[in-house]
């Protein structure tokens, strides 16, 4: 198969690493956050563009990443919310 082929695993779909971002944002807080999530941001579109794809198609990548984190960080606090219940 030609490297021209070859496409990298999607970034928003690789779960270690979204919930990894997600656990370690949902400690943070304020600017603390926000720098977190630029450097994070900055990190994966290097990440992306050096695995060969161009850097508009990179960022709706860096994008879809940062929504699949949020639904993670959601999915947490419904999780952490909801009482465990037993017969």
């Amino acid at each position: 198969m030609s490297p021209e082929k070859i496409r990298a695993f999607p970034i928003d779909r690789q779960v270690f690493l979204v919930r990894e971002v997600a656990a370690k944002l949902g400690n943070l807080h304020g600017e603390t956050a926000t720098s977190f999530w630029r450097a994070k941001a900055s990190e994966l579109l290097d990440l992306v563009v050096g695995s060969g794809r161009d850097r508009t198609a990179a960022g709706d990548e860096v994008r879809r990443f940062f929504l699949a984190v949020q639904r993670e960080m959601s999915a947490g606090t419904v999780a952490e919310a909801m009482p465990i219940l037993s017969a």
